[in-house]
């Protein structure tokens, strides 16, 4: 898994040599285990982008990086999404969100622990990426200047913009700008639909992932707006371990040596809600068996 994460990270590249990042030394991140059993409906994410959500139009936030300026300025060609020097001084839970990740991660990953297919519970990601990317942070500038039908009737609905709607000739910038951000609120992640973002086509442009087995690992661009089935119409659980490949900066690194800590007194890492956890189960994992079983650079990501 760390080579894994060493690989993937080595697509990023810093225009600040002195950047306080290193993407060859991954720091490891505590998360979950999701399983998802057959037909269930209440675990139906859609399509999203983790790490905020206005934080990535405030100054406060993606701000302090500059990480969206090309965007913003109009030079959404120039943006390059595997820069991370930007991204180290981001701020993207200014509002302390329940769930968010308080780790710099540069991909969002799943490790497989069943067969899993399309419509079986999956995953879905858009590859449209920097497109994507620069659409929905400009959207909130622009207006429609005639819709065919009223949003709240059309919910739901895929045919709620024609094709003369959609035409550049009907979108024009707001006269005035007002603090309406289509999907994002304080306190949550960016979620984007049809209505919201018609252009995007997400009925249609989110895409499954391929049929994964036990021990395969799929990840995806913080950036990538993500979802999962609606339902999963498989067989089989799905189950799936939530590890994100994270470099080593010095706010993960300080969330690391209290992650270590929470560890051996067997309570939940610092992000997840409290309680005592396995504190006091008998047999549960410790240091000791950290020590015997993994690797020099195995004990070193988890600090």
């Amino acid at each position: 898994m760390i080579d894994a994460h060493k690989f993937l990270m080595s697509y990023y590249h810093s225009k600040n040599p002195k950047a306080s990042v290193s993407t060859q030394q991954p720091l490891m991140y505590v998360e979950r285990l999701r399983i998802r059993q057959p037909g269930d409906a209440g675990f139906a994410l859609g399509p999203h982008v983790d790490g905020g959500s206005i934080e990535r139009w405030e100054d406060a936030g993606y701000g302090k990086g500059r990480v969206f300026d090309d965007i913003f300025r109009g030079a959404w060609e120039d943006f390059d999404p595997w820069e991370t020097s930007g991204r180290i001084d981001a701020v993207s839970d200014l509002y302390h969100s329940a769930g968010s990740c308080s780790m710099f991660r540069l991909f969002q990953g799943w490790l497989s622990m069943s067969h899993t297919g399309p419509r079986e519970g999956t995953l879905l990601v858009n590859p449209l990426f920097n497109l994507a990317t620069a659409y929905y942070l400009l959207r909130p500038f622009f207006i429609p200047r005639c819709s065919p039908v009223s949003l709240e009737t059309a919910k739901g609905n895929e045919q709620a913009y024609t094709r003369e709607t959609l035409d550049p000739s009907n979108w024009t910038l707001e006269e005035s700008t007002t603090s309406n951000i289509q999907g994002a609120w304080p306190g949550s992640g960016q979620e984007l639909n049809h209505l919201w973002h018609p252009h995007l086509d997400l009925p249609h442009t989110m895409v499954h992932v391929p049929r994964i087995a036990p021990g395969d690992y799929v990840a995806w661009h913080c950036d990538t707006i993500h979802a999962v089935d609606r339902v999963h119409q498989g067989t089989g659980d799905s189950s799936v371990l939530y590890i994100p490949a994270c470099p080593t900066t010095r706010a993960s690194l300080d969330y690391v040596k209290l992650q270590r800590d929470h560890f051996e007194q067997g309570v939940p890492p610092q992000d997840f809600p409290g309680g005592e956890g396995e504190s006091k189960h008998i047999g549960r994992g410790e240091l000791e068996d950290l020590r015997a079983k993994a690797s020099e650079a195995s004990l070193r990501a988890l600090g």
